[in-house]
Formats: structure tokens, C-alpha cells, sequence
């Protein structure tokens, strides 16, 4: 995801200006910001847990990023051009 975020936008730019996969990159923009945000909510409790609960915990955690994300998103249109 790293790469994503620091990738130049040269290389992802058409002769036109459009960016490449416009819509994909600002879903994962806003996921990474999420999930960066959830991670810490939860941060002392992974720490404590043990196997078992943190695979219950990452499923939490997955479930409620994507409940944001798409809260979060649900103004950016799939058929915009970025």
C-alpha cells in the first residue's frame, strides 16, 4: 500500500491528464486513512491479545474499516474520470 501512496503521478497520468485508475487510488486513500485511524482505536487491545483474539479482533477491525469506508466514499462516483 505504501507504494501506492508514493508512486509519482507522472507514471499514472494518460497524455491527457487523466490519472490512471482514478477511482481505485481515492478508495484506497481513504481506506489507508481508516485503517490508520482503526489501528490505533484498537492498538492496546491487540498488544494484550493472543492468537485466537486477534483473529477475532482483525475481523473486527476489517469490518468496521469497511462500514467507514463506505460511509466515507459513498460521494465519490465509480464513473468519474480522475
Amino acid at each position: 500500500m505504501m507504494q501506492l501512496l508514493t508512486r509519482s503521478s507522472k507514471h499514472a497520468e494518460g497524455k491527457n491528464g487523466f490519472v490512471v485508475d482514478g477511482y481505485a487510488r481515492a478508495i484506497d486513500g481513504v481506506t489507508a486513512e481508516i485503517r490508520s485511524e482503526i489501528e490505533q482505536k484498537y492498538a492496546d487491545h491487540w498488544s494484550r491479545s493472543g492468537f485466537m483474539k486477534r483473529w477475532l479482533l482483525k475481523r473486527r477491525l476489517n469490518n468496521e474499516i469497511a462500514t467507514l469506508v463506505a460511509e466515507r466514499s459513498k460521494h465519490i462516483s465509480p464513473d468519474a474520470l480522475y
